[in-house]
């Protein structure tokens, strides 16, 4: 692999400090209105227009222009990310131990940033820039798919928010779909059940019944919580389960959840033979990830794997089981590319990353931004449909 320029290195080490303060910044979900305010300050020095939206979600705007690259990343972490301190030894950066590190997404945010800095100092050639920061990403995406596609200009982009090695793009993402079934039986006292009906038994049923792991490649589903009853010497009268698919199309999910229905129909004819109570079932899903596919003929693609060969570095296209917003963000008509900010050990208290790893991301997006900068027809190819 070529090496990234020391000058270039001793770029990025220059930024540490804001590094470690995207980091620090407190940023749990629907909190994320102090590390907004640190990355508007930077934007507002990369001479970008900034924009908030009714949901919170930070757009800026940098150069003029119809046929803009979208670059973006999510503001908030996973619990515990309140007073995160960070510990760096030799390159690894890491938190105390007590929190998770928040370089899922702030390793890629940082990385857009100090890119852009320094293609601003260099006055290097570079497309108009729009950037997104997503807010509620770690809850689904609350963020992205309340945003409205009108307050962005660009038809491609790029997220830095895939926890991998640099060189990792995500072509392919899940369709994700939660869902909740709530049983309602007859209560009754525990010495006379056979006068209830226990929506604990159908749910288990159920639970039994439902097709769960990995259903077939591209499909799976999980059941993560089931509750229900008062107290032990009651018949239940409620029960809830509630679970999530993840397929690699829409038509597998709507099939799964076909499925699931027939098998809770079956499950109440069973609990009302003896035509005394009518049990009851509501059965509820919900679209919470949207999949995609790109193809890797795809010019934005082809022109990542030029950058990469020129820099060296070898390119390792993914489908992933894992959901961010580069669905939600290709289904509004912004195709989006999921790319590796070198996080290790995500949504874990050991989550760790290398600035080697950061240093050579955001040199590859230095490089891939000076690329489509001196090569606009990769972003009007959009235009013609390919």
């Amino acid at each position: 692999m070529k090496a990234y320029p020391k000058l270039f290195a001793d770029f990025v080490e220059s930024r540490y400090p804001f590094f470690v303060k995207i980091l620090e910044t407190d940023n749990p979900p629907g909190e994320e209105e102090k590390l907004a305010e640190v990355l508007r300050r930077e934007m507002l020095e990369l001479d970008a227009k900034t924009r908030k939206d009714a949901v919170g979600n930070l757009m800026g705007y940098i150069g003029e222009g119809k046929h803009a690259f979208m670059l973006g990343g999510h503001m908030d972490s996973v619990m515990p990310c309140k007073d995160v301190k960070v510990i760096r030894k030799g390159h690894i950066v890491k938190s105390d131990g007590l929190t998770v590190l928040t370089a899922d997404d702030g390793a890629g945010i940082f990385e857009i940033l100090t890119a852009l800095r320094y293609i601003k100092e260099e006055a290097i050639p570079c497309p108009p820039i729009d950037l997104l920061f997503t807010v509620g990403e770690e809850l689904g995406g609350l963020g992205v798919r309340k945003l409205r596609k009108t307050h962005l200009r660009a038809k491609q982009g790029m997220l830095l928010d895939r926890a991998d090695e640099p060189g990792v793009l995500v072509v392919a993402g899940p369709f994700k779909r939660n869902f909740r079934v709530l049983f309602r039986g007859a209560a009754a006292h525990a010495f006379e059940a056979e006068k209830g009906v226990s929506a604990i038994h159908m749910a288990a049923a159920a639970v039994a019944r439902f097709p769960q792991g990995k259903i077939h490649k591209g499909l799976y589903a999980n059941i993560g919580k089931i509750e229900g009853g008062m107290a032990v010497n009651q018949v239940a009268e409620q029960a809830v389960i509630e679970g999530e698919v993840r397929a690699s199309s829409s038509a597998d999910a709507k099939k799964l959840m076909e499925e699931y229905q027939r098998i809770i129909d079956s499950i109440l004819y069973k609990f009302s033979a003896s035509g005394e109570f009518s049990p009851e079932a509501r059965f509820e899903f919900t679209s919470r990830r949207e999949g995609y596919h790109h193809d890797p003929r795809m010019p934005l693609i082809q022109a990542l794997r030029t950058v990469h060969k020129n820099i060296g570095l070898p390119v390792k296209m993914q489908v992933t089981r894992a959901c961010s917003d580069a669905g939600d963000l290709t289904n509004k008509g912004i195709a989006t590319i999921n790319y590796a900010n070198g996080a290790k050990r995500v949504h874990t208290k050991q989550e760790w990353v290398d600035m080697r790893d950061v240093i050579l991301i955001t040199w590859m997006l230095v490089n891939f931004l000076q690329h489509l900068g001196e090569n606009p027809d990769v972003l009007t190819s959009a235009d013609r449909g390919q």
